[in-house]
């Protein structure tokens, strides 16, 4: 099976791949570290999917991350992110050819993704290549919004810190943002 990263995960502001983590600015595609892609969609009325953010981050700088988050928000995020139901569904999409459908359905409500405003879509790579047994996934509008409703304040804060410091908006995406509470899985 091809490790290949498919093209979704290139940046759309670069129109290539990502070659440094947006925190710490180290190369991604030196081999050494693991790193995690995130972008963020909302559907326009007229139908068109776009990019609210995007980030490639390595894991040493997600880990500083997550440590900056409540306690309570970290156990909850590892209890949706780290059981094995959701590492089951991975698996069993690698065992398939998830190239074909892999944006078709949220991982965790196995809704359609084409009836939501917003989704993420989320990889593991390293070396410029997807690791084995970890597809990438999207996650729907629901899972966003039930993430979202069971992060603390103090959480909600720094992720919106996170999103100021690192991923902007685009001044031309203002007014899609206006309301737009960050959330990074």
């Amino acid at each position: 099976m091809s490790l290949d990263i498919p093209s979704d995960f290139n940046s759309d502001i670069e129109d290539k791949p990502f070659v440094q983590c947006k925190v710490c600015e180290s190369e991604l595609m030196d081999g050494k570290t693991p790193y995690t892609i995130e972008k963020a969609y909302k559907r326009t009325p007229e139908g068109k999917d776009v990019t609210l953010f995007e980030v490639a981050i390595c894991i040493p700088c997600a880990q500083k991350q997550s440590e900056k988050m409540s306690k309570e928000s970290r156990s909850f995020l590892e209890n949706v992110m780290g059981n094995q139901h959701f590492f089951q569904k991975r698996q069993a999409m690698w065992n398939t050819n998830w190239r074909d459908d892999w944006k078709e359905r949220c991982i965790f409500s196995d809704e359609a993704i084409n009836t939501n405003d917003e989704y993420h879509i989320v990889g593991q790579f390293q070396n410029g290549k997807i690791i084995p047994n970890l597809t990438p996934f999207v996650i729907g509008q629901g899972m966003i919004e039930h993430i979202q409703d069971n992060l603390s304040l103090e959480t909600k804060e720094e992720m919106d810190d996170f999103g100021r410091q690192f991923l902007g908006p685009d001044p031309s995406l203002k007014a899609l943002l206006e309301d737009y509470q960050f959330v990074m899985v």
